[in-house]
């Protein structure tokens, strides 16, 4: 059974709520960067990334790392990066204040982000995907936590062309 972004998006709790009251909102991406769009991260040469997500067929909507002029995104699942165009947005917001990086551990998760809103990065099959990023290779990098999934809350994104999951990393939030 393929599982498809929109299924699961309707069944989202959130799935009702206007993007102007969560502070944050995803635009389609077309390979200019908007203006109000969020930096993620850094590249190699410290220029800033920015947070992307695309629809991976029969898994779900996938955050990554967005770098500025590229074609596809890479995407981290089962253990290597998998490339997509489909359905590319990018996380932006209209006050970059709203939205703030917290350092935690896969195990602290859970009390760290206790009261506090998580930014949805995407779904795989029936999960939410939050936004975390990590260095890796002189790059700050974004992917994906399944924060709503005890026991299973590392960051996973793609590095050195595969999947890499690590259990300390930053978790974005909103403020």
């Amino acid at each position: 059974m393929s599982h498809h972004c929109h299924d699961h998006c309707h069944q989202h709790p959130d799935h009702d709520h206007h993007p102007a009251t969560e502070g944050y909102y995803w635009r389609d991406y077309t390979g200019e960067i908007p203006e109000d769009a969020f930096p993620g991260g850094l590249d190699i040469n410290q220029k800033p990334t920015y947070i992307g997500q695309a629809d991976l067929k029969g898994v779900g909507v996938i955050p990554t790392s967005l770098y500025p002029g590229q074609l596809s995104m890479k995407l981290a699942c089962d253990w290597k990066a998998n490339y997509s165009n489909n359905g590319m947005k990018i996380l932006c917001t209209s006050d970059p204040n709203s939205l703030s990086w917290v350092s935690t551990t896969a195990a602290d998760l859970p009390l760290i982000t206790a009261g506090k809103k998580l930014v949805i990065g995407g779904f795989q099959h029936t999960d939410t995907l939050n936004v975390g990023r990590v260095m890796h290779g002189g790059e700050l990098v974004a992917g994906k936590v399944a924060g709503g999934m005890p026991g299973n809350t590392g960051l996973y994104y793609v590095g050195s062309e595969k999947e890499n999951c690590v259990a300390s990393y930053q978790i974005l939030i909103q403020n």
